[in-house]
């Protein structure tokens, strides 16, 4: 391997070098110092996988970057035998090579694939060294026992979001399989029945996949995508229609736990890089699982339940919302910290809130529709805001 491994060498290096200052402009101060491993090791990986072979020469060097500074976080901030991370990254990179070699076809309702490879495992053990689990938290615990008692009944349980990292699946099951939420009773289960709401992107992005395929996904194309290309819309949009039946399905048969983000996307740094609040949600989004709902009731009741991430810290997102598949995934090691609120009652939404400035014009409906959103939202907002606190108060080297 000797020739390949120099020719791979010289490109990690310069790269990756130039991938990690881009993506620490946004980071906070504290955060900018991205570890990086010795490029003979991340280049050895590569040559041993064929990853010259058999990636895509534009895909290489986001890969290489990715490996590189994964392996820096085993190394510098744990100090472990970076040749420790070797063989789940050698795993990791086949999997990318192999979606790319005949890609998986994601079902509207996707279930997760533990065979022939244990795509949870590989999850658990790739995401192992980047979760400081002594700092990660679960705020309101205490409404676990509720949501599980529902979930035991038959009824359905949707938990309405901000969501920060393509990681977040990953700190669900961090939370509730190894960390804080694990003395709850029955949590691993749970986690792993976790349905969540899948946006195009992780389940087209062969980076992405083998992760996405660790979990039960309801797959949509986002609005940001659907048109792109035009000839592929009515082809995305049956495809979405079907995703909405496969929810109703579970819906109906309850038992059923949805995630779902209703901004349509991860939340974003403002201009000073600081993650101060949740991405607002889609009035449309929240009503169109409440419709959902409202068609199943008399068979299963559904309880919306508002919550928040803070755990951008992992894989962080770029400043600005994206078309293009591809981004730079850059390593770094945090915590993961969620926040569960009380049940929301929307039958009390109007009298909890008053209208928004600028919404006297709108129809009755979609005033109640913005009403709805706005509640929802500003749970999840006290959720986020209580997470922030508990960082700060604890002096989390990550957050806020």
């Amino acid at each position: 391997h000797r020739p390949l491994v120099t020719r791979l060498r010289s490109a990690v290096t310069t790269e990756t070098t130039a991938a990690v200052e881009e993506a620490a402009v946004f980071l906070p101060e504290e955060g900018r110092d991205v570890k990086t491993a010795p490029a003979t090791l991340v280049a050895q990986i590569l040559a041993d996988v064929k990853a010259e072979e058999m990636l895509p020469a534009e895909m290489l060097p986001m890969i290489s970057r990715f490996i590189e500074t994964y392996i820096g976080v085993v190394q510098s901030d744990l100090g472990r035998d970076p040749e420790s991370a070797v063989p789940v990254l050698k795993q990791y990179v086949e999997l990318v090579e192999a979606q790319i070699r005949e890609p998986f076809q994601f079902d509207p309702y996707h279930k997760a694939v533990y065979a022939p490879v244990d795509h949870y495992d590989m999850d658990t053990a790739f995401m192992e060294p980047l979760i400081d689990l002594e700092d990660s938290v679960l705020l309101g615990a205490e409404h676990f026992a509720t949501m599980k008692a529902q979930l035991d009944r038959g009824e359905n349980v949707v938990f309405l979001s901000n969501h920060q990292t393509e990681a977040d699946p990953s700190a669900w099951s961090a939370i509730m399989d190894r960390g804080a939420g694990q003395a709850q009773e029955g949590a691993s289960n749970f986690v792993r029945d976790l349905i969540m709401v899948a946006g195009d992107r992780v389940t087209t992005d062969p980076v992405a996949v083998p992760f996405s395929k660790a979990r039960n996904l309801l797959c949509i194309y986002s609005k940001r995508h659907i048109d792109n290309p035009p000839s592929q819309k009515r082809k995305k949009q049956m495809h979405n229609m079907n995703t909405m039946g496969e929810m109703l399905k579970l819906l109906g048969l309850g038992g059923s736990a949805i995630w779902v983000a209703p901004s349509g996307g991860r939340d974003r740094p403002n201009d000073d890089g600081d993650f101060d609040t949740p991405a607002k949600f889609d009035p449309k989004s929240v009503d169109m699982f409440r419709l959902m709902a409202s068609k199943v009731s008399l068979l299963k009741k559904t309880h919306f339940w508002p919550m928040a991430m803070l755990t951008h810290r992992l894989f962080p997102p770029p400043p600005k919302v994206g078309t293009d598949l591809g981004e730079p995934r850059i390593a770094m090691r945090g915590s993961v910290n969620i926040c569960f609120r009380p049940e929301l009652d929307f039958s009390n939404a109007q009298n909890l809130l008053q209208f928004a400035d600028g919404t006297t014009d709108l129809d009755e409906k979609d005033a109640a529709r913005v009403q709805a959103a706005n509640y929802a939202y500003a749970e999840c907002d006290a959720a986020y805001q209580a997470l922030l606190h508990d960082a700060t108060a604890r002096g989390s080297p990550y957050y806020p």
